[in-house]
């Protein structure tokens, strides 16, 4: 069976306020288990 393509990361929630008032030295990645319409909410850019 063929692989599927990966597809290219995007961020999807970004606390910009935090990085104009501070200096941000290291970045960390978590992630969380959403629910079909956080999803939804995430993907069409309403977070």
């Amino acid at each position: 069976m063929a692989q599927k393509p990966e597809r290219p990361r995007k961020i999807v929630a970004e606390n910009r306020k935090a990085r104009h008032n501070y200096f941000i030295e290291d970045d960390l990645e978590a992630g969380i288990v959403l629910e079909g319409s956080e999803v939804k909410s995430l993907r069409t850019g309403k977070a």
